[in-house]
């Protein structure tokens, strides 16, 4: 028996000792929070490249650790970094440890450089972005407290994030993901609320500078600092100061303070800095100004609508509309395209040639097609006209053309307007009952295909609707 308590008792012991560790909860710790004397770096000047101290080498020399230099006129985390200074003076390197105890501080390291390299601001870029050397240059957002745009159609366009320098790659597109869009503001105010956003100016006197007035961001209100411009790689980095921008996307972008150049003249200056995915999608926001002296001596002028080119097989628009061999002709709407958008130039904004190309946003189908073509519109040349909608509906009335050549026929006694089958589209006339002639097309010699196009109030395009001849 005593044989037998002792095994039992020997056993549960061991059976405890076995229980006990699996028990116990994991523990986890982060390593040590390293000191800054065990981390180490090189700052050098290259005297042969600089005799003025100009060139500065920076290099990490501890594995495992990521160094941040902010060496004034920029952040770098490169393990090797060259910089350039063009100015002389004394220039205080920051460096942030990232270890795996946390970040870690090191001792700012002060270089002197004690003569000019200005061959490093020599380049049409800078002279463009500052005035040159010496001077300076103040840009303002292209959009004013009256939201006038006074040189881009607005304050912002939209890039795909492959989209950079517009005058390079294959038309400013260096990957696969490329588009644009460039909206007119006065019909998507949502982008950008009106107002004076303040200044921006970049100096090349005595360093490179950059002071900012951001009177519609007062989180931001007036900044202070540097800048950096890669003449090469087209990309401009800021330190201590930020570029203006609309305060609607501010959560949309991690870093206000590193941009790709997208085009920059003597009078504009477009800047793009990267969306988050988590905003609609990654994109580039490219913000769009103006220098304040073409600003200040900005004049508006009234601008007419264009007129496009189109075929009037030489003969007028009347002729066009209403005269062949007979004196009345009848156009039904296309079965295949019936609606579109242009700019006013004439030129189509969506790539539809057929049904099929039609998204779904547009609600027009292969459905719609057997209805649509039973709307017609038939112009005599006594200047009677007469429609007939898909319904069987019929009107008259009356239509004149204008004499000015720019292709307007105006309506009265009469609307024209059509169903475009089950889509929330639908054919009809401007405030004023009027169309535009935008776009015509022949078959042989015969015009064959007419856009009529009706003008937005807000926006530099028409809505054209796209009528065929018909033998009815």
């Amino acid at each position: 028996m005593k044989k037998t308590k002792l095994l039992i008792t020997s056993f549960l012991m061991l059976m405890v000792l076995v229980l006990v560790p699996s028990c116990s909860p994991d523990t986890y710790s982060l390593d040590g929070i390293t000191d800054k004397s065990d981390i180490h770096f090189d700052i050098t000047q290259d005297l042969a490249a600089d005799p003025g101290g100009n060139t500065v080498i920076l290099k990490n020399t501890t594995p495992g650790v990521v160094l941040t230099w902010d060496y004034v006129t920029g952040k770098s985390n490169k393990a090797n970094e060259t910089v350039k200074y063009a100015f002389k003076g004394n220039y205080t390197i920051k460096i942030t440890a990232v270890t795996g105890g946390g970040i870690v501080e090191l001792d700012p390291v002060t270089i002197t450089v004690t003569k000019d390299n200005l061959n490093y601001v020599n380049d049409p870029l800078w002279n463009l972005l500052s005035g040159g050397v010496g001077k300076s240059k103040t840009w303002v957002l292209d959009l004013d407290a009256n939201g006038v745009s006074k040189f881009f159609a607005g304050p912002m366009f939209f890039y795909g994030t492959d989209n950079a320098w517009l005058e390079g790659g294959d038309k400013g597109c260096y990957g696969t993901d490329c588009w644009n869009w460039s909206p007119e503001w006065k019909g998507n105010q949502w982008i950008a609320a009106k107002g004076d956003y303040g200044t921006m100016t970049f100096s090349l006197n005595g360093g490179p500078f950059l002071t900012t007035d951001h009177k519609m961001s007062p989180s931001y209100g007036k900044e202070s600092g540097t800048y950096f411009l890669d003449a090469d790689k087209k990309i401009i980095t800021t330190s201590g100061a930020t570029i203006l921008h609309s305060n609607e996307y501010e959560n949309c972008v991690d870093n206000w303070k590193s941009m790709k150049i997208m085009s920059i003249t003597a009078n504009t200056l477009q800047v793009g800095v990267l969306r988050k995915g988590s905003c609609d999608g990654a994109a580039t926001l490219v913000y769009n100004f103006i220098s304040k002296e073409y600003s200040d001596n900005w004049v508006p002028t009234a601008v007419a609508d264009p007129n496009p080119s189109i075929d009037l097989n030489g003969g007028t628009v009347g002729d066009l509309l209403s005269t062949t061999t007979t004196t009345t002709k009848t156009w039904a709407l296309s079965k295949d395209t019936p609606f579109n958008w242009t700019s006013l130039d004439g030129a189509f904004l969506n790539n539809w040639n057929s049904v099929a190309d039609y998204p779904d946003w547009a609600a027009f189908t292969a459905a719609d097609q057997v209805t649509v073509v039973k709307n017609k519109i038939s112009f005599s040349s006594n200047g009677t006209v007469k429609t007939i909608t898909s319904n069987g509906t019929t009107a008259s009335g009356t239509y004149t053309t204008s004499t000015d050549g720019t292709n307007i026929i105006t309506f009265a006694g009469i609307t024209p307007s059509f169903p475009i089958g089950n889509s929330w589209a639908s054919v009809s006339t401007t405030d004023k009952n009027q169309w535009k002639i935008v776009k015509t097309a022949k078959t042989g010699n015969v015009v064959t295909d007419i856009w009529f196009g009706k003008r937005d109030p807000n926006k530099s395009e028409y809505m054209v609707f796209h009528f065929v001849l018909s033998s009815l």
